[in-house]
């Protein structure tokens, strides 16, 4: 029998079963079935999905344009060679070298080593906070207050965890006020709102800088940075009730700031 399948084993190699009646049923058989279990994990897909929509809108909502992003970034550094040496290196040099390159104002090649280490770790917080302050300083501010928000996702998100508190159903600034009214809130996210409201006063965003640093003053109350802003931009949007009351505040906590008596000026106007 090893013989005689030797001797025809040229035949049995060009040999196309597509050709045999039998095969093409069979084919056809399985081609039926296939469509039919599509079918079947499509309608089960989409009772998954229209059950899970409201879930990934507050999990995914702020990740997804931060992902498109990070792909546009790589496919364009992945144009030069310099990024095969880049994967070589440990997280730790890719960071320190980061900050050596923003030193020198060296942003694209600042910006290309972070998007490797997200691409290695999506939760690196260290890596986020650095490429905000890169578009913040080039005057990418879109760019910032996405990654800005994103990280205070990720923080709040953290939070919510490690606390076994239930992840309910919520949109993200429904998330954003429960972590804000915990009593052990990360102290990071005062920082990450303060960062938020310079992008925003930046982008001329008066009211949603004076949020952010409402908010990052909730997190590390009678902070006088945090309340001279606070009572700056309430002046400078008229808002008199704030401003008179984060004036007194700041008046109490640090009587030697130096813009104190401009402020005093600004609300005697207001009267």
């Amino acid at each position: 029998m090893l013989r005689l399948v030797w001797r025809h084993l040229p035949e049995l190699r060009a040999l196309d079963i597509s050709t045999i009646p039998q095969e093409k049923q069979g084919n056809t058989k399985i081609k039926i079935l296939e469509a039919k279990f599509l079918r079947q994990n499509k309608t089960t897909a989409a009772k998954v999905n229209k059950v899970m929509t409201p879930v990934k809108e507050w999990l995914g909502s702020l990740s997804k344009k931060l992902s498109q992003r990070i792909e546009v970034l790589e496919k364009k550094y992945k144009r030069h060679e310099v990024i095969e040496e880049t994967r070589t290196k440990s997280i730790v040099e890719l960071l320190a070298e980061a900050q050596a390159q923003m030193a020198a104002e060296e942003y694209a090649l600042a910006e290309k080593n972070l998007i490797e280490v997200i691409a290695r770790d999506k939760k690196n917080f260290s890596a986020y906070e650095l490429l905000a302050e890169i578009y913040r300083l080039s005057r990418s501010y879109v760019q910032a207050e996405e990654i800005l928000r994103y990280l205070i996702k990720l923080k709040s998100l953290k939070y919510r965890r490690s606390s076994q508190e239930p992840l309910k159903r919520a949109k993200f600034e429904d998330l954003e006020t429960v972590t804000l009214q915990a009593v052990d809130v990360d102290q990071d996210l005062a920082r990450y709102y303060d960062d938020l409201a310079k992008v925003y006063e930046a982008m001329g965003k008066k009211d949603r800088a004076l949020d952010a640093y409402m908010k990052a003053n909730t997190i590390l109350p009678n902070n006088p940075k945090f309340l001279d802003k606070i009572t700056e931009l309430a002046i400078s949007i008229n808002d008199d009730g704030l401003a008179r009351k984060t004036f007194k505040q700041l008046k109490e906590i640090n009587p030697d700031n130096a813009k104190l008596e401009s402020f005093a000026a600004a609300l005697e106007k207001m009267k």
